[in-house]
């Protein structure tokens, strides 16, 4: 009869005894839960409060008052400065004679010419001595001009002298360069006061030619002075 089994000893064909299963701690789940807890907590707190502040912000700009429209005027178009009226010089009153075909006194413009004198009085007549005048001098308020004949010496006052008895410093009607005064030398044409003094300053002369050495006659200016003054 064999023998039976003995009920201590385990069977060759039962399972092995298997170890149970870890089971989490309950203390250690029960400290982790209220932080995460927290955590979420926090974090729907900063959601709403961003939110909050985006929705203030928004609310408040479409409230805010629009700002007037910005109104845009083109500049005033620039006035030019009305240009005041120059007024227009008084003529000048000259008086011609001698050899020209009307002899008399004549409005002339300002800035005229023996020249002109001569076209107003009908030009010259035809014994005129054309060349004993220089008809490119300028002419001023009050002058007289007188044109001599061919067979007369230019004894005639040049323009700006008057028509009475010859001065101290003159003679037959010439200015003596030698002895005229300044206010005698400031009229013969293109003397003024300065270059007057000047050639009272360079006396005695020899010649006309002589004026040549005063500052400012020029050879044009010295034939310019040739008919109206002599060397006494």
């Amino acid at each position: 009869m064999p023998p039976s089994p003995s009920p201590t000893s385990p069977s060759p064909t039962s399972p092995a005894p298997t170890s149970p299963a870890p089971t989490t701690s309950p203390a250690k789940s029960s400290s982790r839960s209220p932080a995460r807890v927290r955590w979420h907590w926090n974090s729907a707190l900063a959601g709403a409060l961003i939110s909050a502040i985006l929705l203030g912000g928004i609310t408040f700009l479409w409230r805010m008052p629009k700002p007037p429209p910005v109104a845009i005027h083109a500049p005033p178009a620039a006035v030019a400065p009305t240009a005041e009226p120059t007024p227009t010089p008084a003529p000048l009153v000259i008086f011609i004679s001698g050899a020209v075909q009307a002899p008399g006194v004549y409005p002339l413009p300002e800035g005229s010419r023996v020249v002109d004198a001569v076209e107003h009085a009908g030009g010259f007549a035809p014994d005129a001595n054309v060349n004993a005048i220089n008809q490119a001098a300028l002419l001023r308020d009050g002058d007289q001009i007188y044109v001599p004949t061919l067979t007369e010496q230019p004894s005639a006052p040049p323009p700006g002298l008057s028509n009475a008895a010859p001065a101290a410093g003159s003679a037959g009607g010439l200015i003596n360069i030698n002895s005229a005064t300044l206010a005698e030398l400031d009229q013969l044409p293109g003397i003024g006061p300065s270059r007057a003094q000047d050639i009272i300053d360079n006396r005695p002369y020899a010649s006309v030619d002589e004026l040549s050495r005063v500052p400012g006659i020029g050879p044009a200016t010295l034939e310019e002075l040739r008919p109206y003054v002599v060397v006494q």
